[in-house]
C-alpha cells in the first residue's frame, strides 16, 4: 500500500513535477493517472483556485508515487494517441545528475544517478531564496 504524502510537501513535489516540461507525461495524462480532471489538478495545484481536499490528496499522491517509482508508462497508438499503462514490474527512469547545493553558506557540487522523477530536491535558486 502506497503511503499518502502530506499537503504540503505534495504541493511543493507536484508543483515541481507540473513546471518540469521534461516530465514525460502531459498534465492531462498525469490527471488521468489520477483518477482527477485536468482542470482541478490545475485550479488546485498551479492556479490554487481551490483547497486541496483529502480526496485530491489521496488520489494525486498516489498517482504520482506511482509515476516516480516506474510502475506505469506513457505509451503510444499507431494514430498517436498516447495513453498509460501500468508496467509488470516497476522500471524508474535513472538518471546521472549533476546537481549544485548550499551546504553552511557555500555552494557545493553533488554527482551521482537519481530517479529522473524525484521532485523532493529544492533547487539551487530555491535553496538560495531560503537559506
Amino acid at each position: 500500500m502506497i503511503e499518502v504524502t502530506t499537503k504540503k510537501q505534495l504541493e511543493i513535489e507536484v508543483l515541481r513535477f507540473l513546471k518540469d516540461h521534461s516530465r514525460g507525461i502531459s498534465i492531462e495524462l498525469f490527471a488521468d493517472l489520477c483518477g482527477l480532471d485536468g482542470e482541478t489538478l490545475k485550479n488546485v495545484f498551479i492556479y490554487k483556485k481551490y483547497p486541496m481536499s483529502e480526496y485530491v490528496q489521496r488520489r494525486v499522491s498516489r498517482g504520482f508515487k506511482h509515476w516516480q517509482q516506474g510502475h506505469v508508462a506513457v505509451m503510444q497508438n499507431r494514430d498517436r494517441t498516447r495513453f498509460v499503462e501500468y508496467r509488470k514490474t516497476p522500471q524508474p527512469r535513472l538518471v546521472k545528475k549533476t546537481q549544485l547545493h548550499v551546504v553552511n553558506g557555500e555552494i557545493k557540487l553533488k554527482i551521482g544517478i537519481q530517479n529522473r522523477a524525484d521532485y523532493t530536491n529544492q533547487s539551487l535558486s530555491e535553496q538560495l531564496e531560503r537559506g
